[in-house]
């Protein structure tokens, strides 16, 4: 007996609803054990309703279920979704027979299935001018192909504006209803003018300042389909190639978009600051965040709650930055000296924050110790490794400089009088944080990772 599973996508907060749903599913030449109903929240799919499987199963809910898209699959593969507009009438009799999939009941359903055929048929058409571009690269003479293929271009780009017409057409024609926010959102972009077209550069700038042109920002269901997390994707795949300092503007300009309606402004915000804030994102651009934390705090609609999440994000986060100062600290060394990292005279020195007993501090110390360039340019004189406790446990520091572990090739250093904590000096939220500085205590790197530390030292030649 197989499974089949039917995805829910859509954000699993509970909310009060008026009418409760009922999906009502007929299953014609299949079999399976049971029948799913998950939700999609945080990236990440739950369970809401389960059923055992019979010929016409019947899945219901006290609560309607949040607007949004519902991908059916049978063992695990997508065989239709579901759209629910209103958190009205959740009534559907579905049947499903072999890769075909009908409604009853339910007018939007049916249009979208419609939709979703024709478009196969102008992708089909454009799949024909591929496969007759690579016949023709195998067979056709050279100077006969230049011609051939602008011919093929030329259809290409013809069927591209019939399929974005009719996008546009079913968008308008349904614009109160889920319906037409998808297809509006999928809509394909006008084409790029024609000097745009040949230079690389002016062309991804093009796509990424008007990438969410035909998103629909001001219905916020959107949001409760895979459609908005799959651009969101590309669009950060996007800026993330693209090194320009208008990058910050297409960010923040995006998000302005977003602010005709307060709850996809929030979705939208959240969504861009998990891709590019968060330490562990590896599409994260820290400029580009602070621009868009500065950009929140002018948003009248702002919750309190976010403005003070923002504000303090944006004071640990808008400080230390690359080609910034250091502030300066004393602290007091493993060998009881007192000095200052202003003190450090070496041409490049590696600020390592830590806790001694920090697991993740102890595994990116282990992993150091065997860096071939880093040991070299330590033993050159060129860089000086200095590593910090800051907080206010004599005990904590005592113990690690009279540890087997501790590193004689570093500067073991302890902030005794807390400046570093009590003054905010650093974004210490996250342990180890390292700064590479050079002489001049000027940040060339802010928050270096582990497996940084020796590209930049042979980047910079420091050995």
């Amino acid at each position: 007996m197989k499974k089949i599973t039917l995805l829910l996508f859509c954000i699993a907060t509970l909310q009060f609803c008026f009418s409760q749903a009922t999906i009502k599913i007929t299953f014609i030449d299949k079999e399976c054990d049971s029948v799913f109903i998950k939700g999609f929240a945080k990236h990440q799919t739950t369970q809401v309703l389960k059923a055992p499987f019979s010929k016409n199963v019947v899945l219901k809910d006290a609560k309607s279920l949040l607007p949004g898209m519902y991908n059916i699959l049978t063992d695990s593969t997508s065989v239709g979704v579901i759209l629910i507009s209103s958190e009205k009438n959740q009534n559907f009799s579905i049947t499903i027979k072999n890769d075909d999939v009908s409604f009853l009941n339910s007018t939007e359903n049916t249009a979208y299935y419609e939709y979703i055929k024709n478009i196969r048929k102008f992708n089909s058409k454009l799949d024909s001018l591929n496969r007759m571009f690579n016949d023709a690269q195998k067979s056709m003479p050279q100077y006969m192909l230049k011609v051939f293929v602008d011919s093929l271009s030329a259809s290409a780009r013809r069927i591209n504006n019939d399929m974005r017409n009719y996008q546009i057409d079913i968008a308008k024609a349904n614009s109160k209803i889920l319906l037409g926010s998808i297809v509006g959102t999928s809509t394909y972009l006008q084409d790029p003018p024609e000097n745009v077209v040949g230079n690389r550069r002016l062309f991804q700038k093009y796509y990424i300042e008007h990438f969410f042109d035909n998103f629909t920002f001001n219905d916020h269901r959107i949001f409760n389909t895979p459609i908005a997390e799959e651009k969101l994707s590309e669009f950060c795949n996007l800026i993330y190639q693209l090194d320009d300092p208008e990058l910050d503007t297409f960010v923040v300009a995006a998000l302005n978009k977003a602010k005709v309606n307060k709850t996809s402004y929030e979705y939208f915000f959240d969504a861009l600051e998990r891709i590019l804030g968060k330490n562990i994102s590896p599409y994260k651009v820290e400029h580009t965040y602070i621009a868009m934390l500065k950009d929140a705090l002018t948003y009248p609609k702002l919750d309190e709650d976010r403005e003070r999440r923002h504000k303090r994000e944006l004071g640990y986060i808008d400080k230390n930055l690359n080609g910034s100062i250091i502030p300066n600290f004393n602290f007091v060394t493993s060998s009881g000296d007192s000095t200052s990292i202003y003190d450090i005279n070496s041409e490049y020195t590696l600020l390592y924050l830590q806790h001694p007993t920090c697991p993740t501090c102890h595994q990116v110390r282990n992993r150091m110790k065997d860096f071939d360039l880093l040991n070299k340019a330590i033993k050159s004189g060129k860089m000086t490794v200095v590593m910090i406790y800051f907080e206010d446990d004599p005990q904590v520091w005592d113990n690690y400089i009279h540890s087997s572990e501790i590193n004689l090739n570093y500067l073991q250093g302890w902030n005794y009088d807390q400046t570093i904590d009590e003054n905010n000096l650093f974004d210490t939220r996250t342990i180890p944080f390292m700064f590479l500085l050079d002489k001049d205590k000027k940040v060339v790197k802010k928050d270096i990772l582990v497996n940084e530390i020796e590209p930049f030292i042979e980047h910079y030649h420091i050995y």
